[in-house]
């Protein structure tokens, strides 16, 4: 691998991991108000977090899941997390019922309830985003923003950084003892 592809690559695992900070920061320290439904018909139930969201067949929570695929030869990145990102990112449009298993747990953890009453409360919740939906939260949004900020707040360091890079490629191709000759 060349010095350039190194330059590159270091950059990119460097924002990668920077996204994947600025994704979870989204989801446990942010807060959404819920309750409005798809298209804010309805009063804020309140403000939470999106943190305890767990689904069916999902081993961590959605924050948990978030993790940066390079593909370094063509300095590329994917990010895979839990598949219901979608759905807490985007919301859900009224008129489709929600999974109940994955209610289900999501009640036990966030509402602390027991298997029972959690399977009732998955029942109503769903019904609720049959009529309701969910409104979007827009977490990815607010990521690719933050880590847009943290960029070009650093901009100046990359320039940097890119001329250095240069600089020292450039001086180590001229050999030495080679006497240079500038004219017009």
């Amino acid at each position: 691998m060349g010095e350039i592809d190194e330059l590159f690559n270091d950059f990119l695992r460097k924002y990668a991991d920077q996204f994947v900070k600025e994704l979870r920061y989204a989801l446990v320290f942010e807060t959404y108000p819920f309750g409005q439904g798809y298209n804010l018909t309805r009063p804020s139930q309140g403000d939470a977090n999106k943190f305890a969201g767990v689904g069916y067949g999902f081993p961590s929570s959605l924050a948990a899941s978030i993790e940066p695929v390079f593909n370094f030869e063509d300095f590329e990145v994917d990010f895979l997390m839990n598949s219901y990102w979608y759905y807490v990112n985007n919301g859900r449009k009224p008129g489709s019922y929600a999974p109940i298993k994955p209610l289900q747990l999501w009640a036990q953890k966030r509402l602390g309830l027991s298997p029972e009453e959690a399977l009732g409360a998955a029942f109503g919740i769903s019904r609720n985003i049959y009529k309701f939906g969910i409104q979007p939260s827009y977490f990815y949004d607010r990521a690719v923003k933050a880590l847009g900020e943290t960029f070009d707040a650093n901009q100046e360091e990359i320039a940097e950084s890119i001329n250095d890079f240069i600089q020292q490629t450039t001086l180590k191709s001229i050999p030495s003892n080679t006497e240079l000759t500038i004219g017009l």
